[in-house]
């Protein structure tokens, strides 16, 4: 019995030193590019570039502002683009006992803006990033100009998405253990086939991994705090669904066809049957990860959207 007690606990120390080391390594590979703003419950890492209208690009689960790389230097013609790394991923903060419900992230980045001196601004959310952006639409219909959205996340999902169902930890011990232990190990074995049906049937470009964040993804942080987006995310919606048809500001959404991770027609759906002015689009043979795998298409969409707030007014 003594044995295999000794066994087990030889075991979990042998992961949580891998797990230390990993998250070293990847640590090393990435520095803040950007500024450091602290708000209520945290603090925001942002990166602008260019001149013209504020826009605000939010990224999904497990993403962080390098997803934006090459859409920010695109939009960088056309707008000021702030990429902003939501809090609890990339390099901002959330601290113990902040919420990580849409709400409270909503509220966060709306603080950050009023801080920097954004008044005004469209947002493009990818992912999740799509649902907090309708979130702070809700919140700050003065603020928000118009809101674009790439493969979002709209409504309380009815089934897994795909290898991200794994983050849906409810249990906080649990969760801990998990993000200390055998998720880092697991994910350096799985990570490219994990990696490889998030972007399908798109092939995953040979510079996300550094330019585009994507290692970011692997940090043992990067797990616990995605596993509590997680599970905020299905309340979240639940709660906000009902004001979509309150939402001021012009409204885009854009998909890839082939989207695996979640169902184009419902978080489509979702929107345009609340708000029968909201636009949508599809990307043929495209996958979830479109503003790293279609720049040009969701670039041409969000300056699309955005152009309609002047016809609105």
């Amino acid at each position: 019995m003594l044995i295999a007690l000794l066994i087990i606990i030889s075991i979990f120390a042998a992961l949580i030193w891998f797990t230390a080391k990993m998250d070293s390594s990847i640590e090393s590979a990435f520095t803040p590019s950007g500024e450091l703003t602290p708000v209520d419950g945290g603090i925001i890492h942002w990166q602008k570039q260019g001149n013209g209208p504020a826009l605000v690009l939010i990224h999904g689960l497990l993403g962080n502002s390098n997803n934006f790389h090459e859409l920010a230097k695109t939009l960088a013609s056309r707008y000021t683009v702030y990429c902003v790394d939501r809090p609890g991923s990339g390099f901002s903060s959330r601290y113990k006992g902040t919420s990580a419900s849409f709400e409270k992230q909503s509220k966060m980045i709306l603080e950050w803006m009023e801080k920097e001196g954004i008044e005004k601004a469209s947002i493009a959310g990818h992912s999740m990033g799509g649902g907090i952006a309708l979130r702070m639409a809700i919140d700050a219909p003065e603020t928000i100009r118009s809101v674009s959205l790439l493969c979002p996340l709209t409504t309380p999902l009815k089934g897994g998405a795909g290898p991200l169902s794994v983050l849906y930890i409810p249990n906080e011990f649990v969760r801990t253990s998990v993000a200390k232990t055998i998720a880092s190990p697991l994910r350096a074995k799985l990570g490219r086939k994990q990696i490889a049906r998030i972007f399908h049937p798109e092939p995953v470009p040979t510079s996300f991994s550094i330019g585009g964040g994507g290692l970011l993804a692997l940090h043992s942080r990067s797990f616990y705090e995605g596993s509590r987006d997680t599970v905020s995310a299905q309340g979240s919606l639940h709660r906000q669904q009902s004001y979509y048809n309150k939402i001021k500001c012009p409204i885009g959404i854009l998909y890839g066809e082939k989207d695996t991770i979640l169902k184009p027609d419902e978080h489509i759906s979702a929107v345009t049957s609340a708000k029968n002015t909201a636009v949508s689009e599809i990307i043929p043979d495209a996958g979830h990860m479109i503003p790293v795998t279609q720049v040009e298409a969701c670039a041409n969409f969000i300056i699309k959207i955005d152009s309609e707030v002047n016809l609105s007014d």
